[in-house]
């Protein structure tokens, strides 16, 4: 969600209201270029988010729990400098996209040092710069001489502004200035909406259009076709300050629909707008909610879990094309007994004369009725050379064959193992339940392993659990690793196992205090259809049996099991209401 220089201002005005005056509790780097602050403030704890990678954006953010289990080197640096600093002040400079969050902090030897984190949302050239009595201390982007020759943005180099940060804001003029301005400038552009930009920031195409609109003029409008331009420069004057004094006290956006079904975001009311179909859909709107809904949708944020399952993606994506190398091979395969076919005809045709021939055409007396069949050859070879040769391809493609059919078969198994717990990973709700995840990862050979030890003792029973109505207790696994203990350990003999029939899911227990009557078990099987990929979907099979019919195969991956004596029961997935 790319914000104009002059949106951007009511984000500012939020970030006002929700974080100006508090201290900064907890820094956090989430990836490579993104930074997540926890605020404290009199009211309440506000976490704000810095991206400047794929989608550049600053927000008020919800409080995020998948965060990385250790902190990079850049994030103890920051930490050091900026945990416990007070936010004096939230602006924005210029109007441009630039905002910046002055910092004070009491220091050891008792005085107060001014920090500036500058948060620069330039598309591309987007970056997040921290900076020390106009010293640079650090950037989550480095730019070198050789990367920008304007501007070098490295530790220890004197902040400057971006090129073309120097135009000014219309929220800094009366309405007399505004005009002086337009006259002073009006020789710099050819036209009134190109004036508009040389002279001030922030305009993007919709607020330039409603400017002039409500100034009733053209933007396109030729500046020296106009004889007199005394009119024009007051009509323009006056519609620039009404905009900046809306904007002033503008605090959400409004969500318009084109009359192409698009929807654009602006900070007021566009009379333009309204006069080319376009119609209000929603008012009120939170910037903040807003970019991290698209920041959400995008999936730009790279936490644990985010990169952890890009991972698998890519697993899988490799071993599904393996998969199908596999499984081309073995349809090559399937010539073995043709070869077989042509080798036994050769032999028992071996007595007639074949001077350098690619091919013989003989009676095919293996089939009923014979048929004439045509066998191609080596010309250099004898009939028996050549039926040998057929023998030896027919030995290959078989041993092929066996080997190939092993290799296809634990290739299905692994795609099936990594869809698991990819589909794992979309129940973990927090950075242990990932952490969980990624050890089996580890064991499993899919990433390196990390010898430092776990902060924490992963609880093998933290299974999600439902009570019902009857007495019974419906028990899902929330990863293989619980799956696995779930249903070979903890769960008994006689209860019921529930899986979605061929489709990723948890594993599902139900413990009934005597014989499980009909309606729990169509409940117990609806949970585990909304506890699978299938969730989103209607009539989903669900196989169950009793737990002492589910068997493990050796050396079978977590979570792997068979069974017999199954009953398939088709369901909607339904939510379970009770609490976890």
């Amino acid at each position: 969600m790319n914000l104009d220089g002059l949106t951007l201002s009511v984000l500012t005005n939020e970030l006002q209201e929700h974080i100006q005056g508090g201290q900064i509790q907890r820094l956090l780097q989430i990836d490579k270029t993104s930074l997540y602050l926890k605020i404290r403030t009199a009211k309440k704890d506000e976490y704000l988010m810095i991206t400047v990678g794929s989608a550049p954006a600053c927000y008020i953010s919800s409080p995020i729990k998948d965060v990385p289990k250790e902190p990079s080197s850049l994030c103890m640096f920051l930490r050091k400098h900026l945990e416990t600093a007070r936010i004096t002040k939230v602006e924005q400079i210029n109007s441009d996209r630039i905002l910046c969050l002055s910092l004070d902090k009491l220091e050891l030897d008792g005085r107060i040092a001014n920090y500036k984190i500058y948060v620069e949302l330039m598309g591309k050239y987007s970056n997040c710069i921290i900076v020390k009595e106009g010293v640079i201390l650090e950037s989550l982007i480095h730019v070198t001489p050789f990367m920008n020759r304007e501007r070098t943005i490295e530790p220890k180099q004197t902040y400057e502004l971006p090129p073309g940060s120097n135009r000014v804001s219309i929220f800094d003029f009366s309405q007399d200035e505004l005009k002086n301005l337009l006259t002073m400038y009006q020789d710099h552009a050819d036209t009134i909406g190109a004036l508009i930009r040389y002279v001030f920031n922030g305009f993007g195409n919709l607020l330039l259009d409603e400017v002039c609109y409500r100034a009733q003029l053209n933007g396109s409008l030729a500046i020296k076709d106009q004889l007199d331009k005394e009119p024009l420069w007051a009509a323009l004057a006056k519609s620039l300050y009404s905009l900046a004094q809306e904007l002033k006290k503008a605090t959400t956006l409004i969500q318009y629909q084109t009359a192409g079904n698009k929807l654009i975001y602006t900070p007021l009311p566009l009379q333009e707008a309204m006069e080319r179909g376009y119609h209000i859909k929603e008012d009120n709107l939170s910037p903040s909610a807003l970019i991290e809904g698209d920041i959400k949708r995008q999936g730009s944020l790279h936490t644990a879990g985010h990169n952890l399952a890009h991972l698998l993606e890519q697993a899988i994506k490799k071993e599904k094309n393996r998969n199908k190398k596999i499984k081309k091979e073995l349809s090559d395969s399937s010539k073995a007994d043709q070869y077989k076919e042509y080798g036994d005809l050769l032999m028992i045709n071996a007595y007639q004369p074949c001077h350098y021939q690619k091919s013989i055409t003989l009676d095919n007396v293996l089939v009923d009725p014979v048929v004439p069949i045509t066998i191609p050859l080596k010309p250099e070879l004898s009939l028996v050379e050549n039926a040998q040769q057929y023998y030896k391809w027919y030995t290959k493609l078989k041993n092929r064959l066996i080997s190939g059919q092993y290799q296809f078969n634990k290739s299905c198994q692994r795609i099936d193992y990594l869809d698991s717990i990819l589909y794992s990973l979309s129940l973990a709700k927090d950075s242990k339940a990932v952490q969980e995840i990624k050890s089996e990862c580890e064991q499993a050979g899919l990433i390196k392993k990390n010898h430092k030890p776990t902060p924490y003792k992963t609880d093998k029973k933290n299974f999600i659990r439902y009570p019902l109505a009857s007495g019974a207790l419906v028990i899902i696994g929330r990863n293989n690793a619980q799956n696995d203990y779930l249903t070979h350990r903890f769960a008994r003999p006689n209860d019921l196992w529930f899986h979605t029939l061929h489709i990723q899911g948890s594993h599902v227990i139900l413990q009934s205090p005597g014989q499980a009557t009909d309606e729990d078990i169509s409940l117990a099987a609806a949970y585990s259809a909304y506890y699978s990929n299938a969730k989103d979907s209607t009539h989903v099979p669900v196989d169950y049996t009793l737990v002492k019919n589910i068997k493990k195969p050796p050396a079978s991956p977590l979570g792997y099991v068979t069974y017999t004596k199954q009953k398939t029961i088709i369901v909607d997935p339904i939510a379970p209401q009770t609490p976890e």
